[in-house]
């Protein structure tokens, strides 16, 4: 087979200066490095997909032993899987694909722990695995056409984002490539470890994916139509694709219905197979002539059969090890075969999962995979010209020829020969087959999912490849001089000339042609140098260089799609790649549960659960007798370690609601109401919330999205936003009308109208705004499904207890004078703190930032990412400023302080994390025991409150460690005072600090719920016994609300009592002098008060945690704070 030589030295060949290392060898490592960098970072920080969390917890049931796996065991009389049949190890079930997922992902928990990085590991691993792979393609796209392979293969969109996705799709692309390089290199050198390496494919994508059905489709009929076109059946060829192509044809006219599916018609799926056929028929016309697949199939047989066997055994040892799982389950051997043809090509096609139209990947590879798409429409017309222009040169060969009796016919037809076949090579044939193919195919197939795009975007981006590795060798071989690199320049400029001259001219106005005249002269002007270097250099250098220029610009768009989908909004479904995705709220949520848990049954600890924290109950929704509603995915992923979950029919619940629902048995062998109750939120009825109430409390507010998914449409509104509407048009007006239950008729559009709508002038404002911001155009907004969640009263501190203050207090309502609304998606806030210059300081706990406001509200400036950087938090809670300007921030699970100068620059942190408690939060855990604390004196347990005293002391509150640590302001430990406990001076989480002007320190002793109040010290210090403590009703322990102080110069106490929203006014001996509420500008009350601050005149700033803003509000005079 012809493959490219790698003969003539570029770049690429010189070596650098250690000697043994080329230019090409360094630009792979930095390719590769870079694709490592991209699939592993941040892999946890997307929330696990629905069919993700399936297979990662599947994974982790077989690497922790857990058994009870679900085996194929045929289809009942419903065409559904018939399902009771169970084994203690892994056993397929076609309807989660094969088994190399699942005993990777097990094989990643036993190296790495299980998480939700781990479940995605063995994908990421893949697709870094296809870049590298890109090295064994130089003999077909030469050195730097196999570079840009590899770029493309590691950044595409597309491929990143699923090679970054807990789903067997990761896989199969990295298989796929070991086939196709292992076949073509074996076709051309007849190695053997080619073979080989085809084998173990072929053996990988049969125990990945049922895809392997189609791809030995495409593939196989590639290789069938070869074979034939090396027989003495080759004449045959073209008689039998144009009957094809005729039949096809007539049932375009006819689009009778397919048999099966939903939506799916034969007249529209024609024109897909037509134009396959018409491809195979074009490659047929451009191979080389010359025997290469039977030659070498040949020799196989006849010279090298140990590598046949070798190669077959490889195929064998591979599917029977890992379908009977290591030989423990050998019906697996028969079920590898059978059931997923039975399965996905029977029940599932019928049922047609997605329900997507028959342009979905037509729509998805253009917004996606743009160069590859342009590279397969450019290779195909390319094609079309060959064959043509092949045509005609052989009939001016043969005609003068036939008519010269003298000379033999055998000259003739070898002279035509010659002289008009000039044959391809066969890898751009293979891929361009392989791309287009795989389009069609995808496209007739009832499932349409957007993880699927990755089987069409892997041969578009090798086909890519190879047509700028063309153009690159063109512009080289042609010599071309310098100024060539003049038409990039040109073409950027005439595209923003032409841009510039419709904008004026459909601004419309009666300055508009006028307004247009100048773009239009620089329009001409600039076709006018394109058109003289044309003359100058020739036209294929031009059309190279034309094509590299468009081609970087698709790069650079690819780029950034890669950027937004894959880490911008991963989760949030503004993308068509994004389906049905877990909201990022689900993750906290579980995180929230496991901390409440380990809090609530920290006494139950065992050898199985060191943490006492997976036997406290939680009731869960599994939604109706259908499961429709239910939570189970991805919670039972998020959860698996719970032992005592009950899962509860949601519907029933609802139309029933009683307590006897809701109430378990608790670790300790009691009744009692359950710690928590999550409910998919239609379900939950008046009735049922009523009842909730009375016991319940909603931390998280009214409602939460539990997943969404990308706006579609609705295929029975043809006149509706969303790509859906074209799903019907006026071919299946019928199918329309029974599908949708009305006449449709007079809405539809056109059968076309889905792939002509971006060449639409009226829809290029939307368009451009999509592609360049992914700005949704109006009124189309993600669906979603939410879910409630009810937290049992007394744990989030709301009962039970009453006040022991000297005197009784009013409760006053407050109207706030000034409010600020917190930026977009923030949640959580909780610390506040202001400057000198008024300015207010908001931290943004759970989107880990901090937002800065003036005086007036408005926002100045926001800073911080997630992370562990010094200019990163991991959820900030306190704030303080001390006397020079310094901002000093509690970064709670990062474990540490972090000083920030006047000018808001990060200039210290101190404090550390030795353990990893998931999801990233650090700590180091004392216990509050007093000789760790000592041992430990800057391990810190999710401080959230500090302080800086005149002399910049600094007071810091080790939360989870029951201590005050007190460090300079640049972070040396001076002392610390406290340990674990209920007496004066100890602490049960400390989660606020305040300093009056004397120099006492408040500590909000929440656990405890008391204040606790210590002076100073002959030395200086803080004394460890407090001067005085005094409970707070509504401050219960295992609650994380995070109750703030703030003390005004004239030592007046303000409390933050979240769980009753209001703050108490006290002075330092706790005498109550004024309980408060509030309402803001518009009129909702105050729901969860947490940070607090002093203004200069009196007023007092407060955060509302839930309501997402903070009010400021003034006081009425009050007594005297007196000691």
């Amino acid at each position: 087979m012809a493959t490219q030589t790698l003969t003539t030295e570029t770049l690429l060949d010189r070596r650098l200066r250690a000697g043994w290392l080329r230019w090409e060898t360094a630009l792979y490592a930095l390719i590769i490095l870079a694709s490592v960098i991209a699939h592993l970072w941040g892999l946890e920080r997307m929330a696990l997909h629905h069919d993700e969390s399936i297979h990662a917890w599947s994974s982790w049931r077989l690497y922790s032993g857990a058994g009870a796996f679900s085996c194929w065991s045929g289809l009942d009389e419903n065409g559904n899987p018939r399902g009771g049949v169970f084994h203690e190890t892994y056993c397929y079930d076609p309807v989660y694909h094969g088994p190399s997922l699942y005993f990777l992902t097990a094989l990643a928990y036993f190296l790495f722990g299980d998480g939700d990085a781990q479940a995605r590991l063995p994908m990421a691993l893949a697709g870094i695995g296809l870049v590298a792979s890109a090295w064994w393609l130089r003999p077909y796209l030469g050195r730097a056409g196999a570079l840009i392979a590899a770029f493309l293969l590691g950044f595409s969109p597309a491929l990143l984002y699923y090679t970054r996705f807990a789903r067997h799709d990761g896989l199969m692309v990295l298989w796929e490539v070991w086939m196709v390089i292992g076949a073509l290199r074996w076709i051309d050198t007849g190695k053997r470890q080619w073979l080989y390496l085809t084998a173990a494919g072929l053996a990988l994508a049969i125990a990945t994916h049922e895809l392997y059905y189609i791809l030995l489709f495409i593939f196989g009929i590639f290789v069938l139509m070869r074979l034939l076109a090396e027989s003495r059946f080759a004449r045959y060829l073209n008689i039998v694709l144009l009957a094809v192509i005729g039949l096809c044809v007539m049932l375009m006219l006819v689009n009778p219905p397919l048999p099966f599916g939903r939506g799916l018609y034969i007249g529209e799926k024609a024109f897909l197979v037509a134009s396959a056929l018409v491809l195979a028929w074009l490659c047929q016309r451009l191979w080389p002539p010359e025997p290469i697949l039977t030659t070498r199939l040949r020799l196989l047989w006849q010279k090298d059969r140990p590598a046949l066997w070798t190669a077959l055994a490889i195929l064998a040892g591979i599917y029977l090890v890992l379908y009977t799982s290591f030989f423990t389950y050998l019906p697996g051997a028969i079920d590898g075969i059978t059931a997923g043809l039975i399965y996905w090509l029977g029940s599932q096609q019928e049922y047609a999962r997605g329900d997507q139209p028959w342009y979905y990947y037509l729509m998805l590879l253009p917004l996606y995979e743009p160069l590859a798409v342009l590279s397969g429409i450019g290779v195909v017309v390319a094609m079309i010209v060959a064959v043509v222009r092949r045509w005609l040169a052989g009939r001016r060969v043969v005609r003068p020829a036939a008519k010269e009796a003298a000379q033999d016919a055998a000259d003739v037809d070898e002279t035509a020969r010659l002289i008009a076949f000039a044959p391809w090579p066969l890898y751009p044939l293979l891929v361009v087959f392989w791309f287009f193919t795989a389009i069609i195919i995808f496209s007739w197939a009832g499932e349409k999912m957007p993880w699927l795009v990755v089987h069409m975007a892997l041969p578009g981006n090798l086909l890519a490849a190879w047509v700028i590795g063309r153009m690159i060798d063109l512009i080289r071989r042609e010599r071309s001089p310098v100024h060539i690199w003049l038409i990039p320049l040109i073409v950027i400029l005439l595209a923003a000339a032409i841009g510039v001259t419709f904008w004026r001219l459909g601004s419309g106005g009666p300055n508009a042609f006028l307004q247009a005249i100048i773009p239009l002269l620089i329009v001409f002007g600039l076709i006018y140098a394109l058109l003289t270097l044309i003359g100058r250099l020739g036209v294929k250098p031009v059309l190279a260089a034309l094509g590299l220029t468009v081609a970087t610009l698709l790069s650079a768009y690819m780029i950034r799609a890669s950027w937004l989908v894959v880490y911008d909004h991963p989760d949030v479904p503004i993308e068509p790649l994004i389906y049905t995705q877990t909201a990022p709220d689900v993750p906290r949520y579980a995180a929230d549960i496991r901390e409440l848990a380990i809090n609530l049954t920290r006494g139950n600890r065992s050898p199985q659960d060191t943490t006492g924290g997976l036997t406290m109950p939680l009731i869960l929704d599994g939604g109706d007798r259908t499961a429709e509603g239910s939570l189970a995915w991805p919670l039972q992923w998020y959860l698996r370690d719970f032992k005592n979950i009950v899962w509860v029919n949601g519907s029933e619940l609802g139309r029933v609601p009683s307590v006897d629902q809701l109430t378990v048995t608790m670790p300790d062998g009691n009744r009692d109401l359950a710690p928590m109750v999550m409910l998919y939120r239609p379900y939950v009825t008046d009735r049922l919330r009523d009842l909730l109430r009375e016991s319940y409390v909603q931390p998280y507010g009214k409602a939460g999205v539990f997943n969404w998914w990308f706006p579609e449409g609705s295929k029975c509104a043809p006149r509706s936003p969303g790509y859906k509407r074209f799903y019907y048009s006026t071919w299946s007006a019928a199918a329309a009308q029974e599908d949708c239950g009305r006449d449709l008729s007079s809405e539809l559009n056109g059968p076309f109208d889905a792939l002509l709508w971006p060449f639409r002038r009226e829809n290029w404002p939307a368009l451009g705004r999509y592609l360049l911001f992914r700005q949704l155009p109006e009124p189309l907004v993600p669906g979603a499904r939410e879910v409630e969640v009810w937290l049992r009263r007394d744990l989030a501190g709301g009962v039970g207890q009453t006040a022991t203050t000297v005197t009784a207090a009013p409760t006053l309502r407050l109207a706030a004078l000034n409010e600020i609304r917190l930026s977009s998606g923030s949640g959580g806030a909780t610390g506040i703190a202001l400057d000198r210059q008024g300015n207010i300081y908001v931290a943004d706990t759970l989107n880990h930032r901090i937002e800065v406001f003036g005086p007036d509200g408005t926002l100045l400036r926001n800073f911080g990412t997630q992370g562990n950087g010094l200019d990163q938090f991991y959820e900030p809670r306190g704030l303080a400023f001390d006397g020079q300007g310094n901002l000093y921030v509690a970064d709670t699970w990062n474990a540490r302080i972090v000083k920030y100068d006047a000018g808001l620059r990060p200039v210290a942190s101190w404090g550390s994390g030795d353990l990893d408690l998931g999801d990233g939060r650090r700590a180091t855990i004392t216990e509050g025991d007093p000789a760790r604390n000592a041992a430990a004196p800057l391990g810190f347990f999710g401080p959230r409150g500090v302080a800086v005293d005149a002399a910049g002391n600094v007071y810091i509150a080790d939360t989870g460690n029951k201590r005050i640590v007190v460090t300079d302001s640049n972070g040396n430990f001076l002392y610390q005072f406290g340990a674990a406990g209920s007496a004066p001076g100890q602490f049960n989480e400390p989660t606020s600090l305040a300093l009056d002007a004397a120099g006492n320190l408040y500590v909000a002793d929440t656990w405890n719920g008391r204040v606790q109040v210590f002076t100073r010290a002959a030395d200086g210090r803080i004394d460890p016994i407090p001067l005085a403590a005094w409970p707070v009703a509504g401050w219960q322990a295992n609650t994380y609300d995070d109750p703030m102080l703030a003390v005004s110069p004239d030592g007046t106490v303000y409390v933050a009592v979240p769980s009753r929203q209001h703050v108490l006014t006290a002075n330092a001996s706790g005498e109550a002098l004024l309980r408060w509420t509030g309402v803001g500008k518009d009129g909702v009350p105050i729901a969860s008060p947490s940070g607090l601050a002093v203004a200069p005149d009196g007023s007092v700033w407060m955060v509302d945690r839930i309501g997402g803003r903070a009010a400021r509000f003034s006081l009425p005079a009050l007594a005297p704070a007196t000691p």
